[in-house]
C-alpha cells in the first residue's frame, strides 16, 4: 500500500478555496491523491474569521481532512505527531469548549514582542511587565482552586505556586529599567548597529540563507562571538527552561522563522500591533507544524521564505507556493 501523502493547508489556502478556489486545490489534491492537513492553529484562525466558521469547517469535511495533534510527555512536546480521521465539528466542538485563549499580555512576553517592534508606545516595558505579572497571577489563582480538593496537593506546593508571580517581578526589573532606558525599539537599534534590515536581506537569495544571513549578521558584529544554532534558536539558550532538553524540529523551525523575522527578512507586516503579532505567530506555528507532512501548501511569500529553516534542519517538506496572479492592464 502506498504511503499516505499528507498536505498541510496554510490558513490562506483554506480562505482561497472558499472564495472560489481559483488554484483548483481541490483538484489538486484529488489528483495528486494528498490528504489535507489541519492543526489547531487552523482551528484558532477559523475562530478568528468570525461569520465565516461554519464555511470553513464545511470545507476541511469536503476535502476529507484530517486532524495533526503533536504528542506532549510531561506538557513537553516529544517531536511526533497523531493524524486523526474524526469529523472535523467534532474537533471544533473541543475546542470550543477547552480553549484557553492567550490573555492580553501574553504573561508579558507577547506584549514585550510587540514593543520590540515598535508597538504599544504609550506603555512602559515596566507596565507591561507588571500586567503581565497580574496575568500569571489569575491563571495561578484559579488553579489552585482546582487543586484545593486534591489530597497530594501541601501547602509547600500553594505557597511555591503563590510566590512565582513575585519571583517573576523581581526578574523584570532590571529588564524594565534597561529597556525602558532605550531610545528606540530594539528591532530599530539592531538594524542601525548591523546595517542591516528588510531591504539588505531582501536581497539574499537561496540556497543557504539562513547561513548567509548569519554571516552578514557575524561580520557586521565581529567583536561578538555568536553560535548559530544558539543564534537562530536551534539550541536553547542557557537561560531558557529545560536547556539540557533537545528542542524537536518543530521548535526549531519557529526558532529560525521568528529570528529571520526579527532580523527583517520578509518581515511579517503589523508586527506593532496585537493583530499582526498574532497573525506573525500563527504563521511560524504553522511552518512547524508543517513539518510533520510531506507538503505545506501555501499561498503567502513570507512565509515561504522563512521556510528556509526546511532547509537548514534537513527538513524533507516541500513547499507548493500559490502565487497571486496579476492582472494584465490592457491599456498599457
Amino acid at each position: 500500500m502506498a504511503e499516505e501523502i499528507l498536505g498541510y493547508l496554510d490558513h490562506n489556502i483554506l480562505d482561497s478555496i472558499r472564495k472560489g478556489d481559483p488554484y483548483n486545490i481541490k483538484k489538486l489534491l484529488k489528483d495528486h491523491n494528498i490528504t489535507p492537513i489541519y492543526s489547531h492553529e487552523n482551528l484558532k484562525e477559523i475562530k478568528r474569521s468570525v461569520g465565516s466558521e461554519d464555511i470553513f469547517l464545511s470545507t476541511l469535511q469536503e476535502l476529507g481532512a484530517k486532524y495533526i495533534e503533536p504528542t506532549l510527555e510531561k506538557n513537553l512536546p516529544t517531536g511526533s505527531a497523531k493524524i486523526k480521521n474524526i469529523d472535523v465539528f467534532d474537533v471544533w466542538k473541543w475546542f470550543i469548549e477547552n480553549e484557553d485563549p492567550m490573555p492580553e499580555y501574553g504573561y508579558g512576553f507577547t506584549s514585550m514582542l510587540e514593543k520590540f517592534y515598535g508597538g504599544r508606545n504609550d506603555e512602559s516595558y515596566a507596565d507591561i511587565f507588571s500586567k503581565g505579572s497580574d496575568e500569571l497571577k489569575s491563571l495561578l489563582n484559579d488553579a489552585l482552586k482546582d487543586l484545593e480538593s486534591e489530597e497530594a496537593f501541601t501547602d509547600e506546593m500553594r505557597s511555591a505556586i503563590e510566590s512565582l508571580p513575585e519571583l517573576l517581578n523581581e526578574q523584570y526589573k532590571q529588564m524594565s529599567i534597561d529597556l525602558d532606558n532605550q531610545e528606540q525599539p530594539p528591532v530599530k537599534q539592531f538594524e542601525q548597529a548591523t546595517g542591516l534590515g528588510a531591504l539588505v536581506l531582501k536581497n539574499i537569495k537561496s540556497p543557504n540563507i539562513v547561513e548567509k544571513i548569519f554571516d552578514s549578521v557575524k561580520k557586521s558584529m565581529e567583536s561578538v562571538e555568536l553560535d548559530i544554532d544558539i543564534f537562530f534558536g536551534v539550541k536553547p539558550q542557557p537561560y531558557e527552561a529545560n536547556n539540557d532538553r533537545e528542542k524537536t524540529l518543530s521548535e526549531k523551525v519557529n526558532g529560525i522563522y521568528h529570528q529571520l523575522n526579527f532580523l527583517g527578512y520578509y518581515r511579517d507586516t503589523g508586527m506593532k500591533n496585537t493583530r499582526g503579532f498574532v497573525r506573525s505567530s500563527s504563521d511560524m506555528t504553522h511552518a512547524g507544524i508543517a513539518s510533520f507532512c510531506h507538503l505545506l501548501l501555501c499561498r503567502d511569500e513570507g512565509l515561504v521564505v522563512k521556510a528556509a529553516a526546511y532547509e537548514y534542519l534537513g527538513i524533507k517538506t516541500n513547499i507548493v507556493h500559490f502565487q497571486a496572479i496579476k492582472k494584465i492592464n490592457k491599456d498599457t
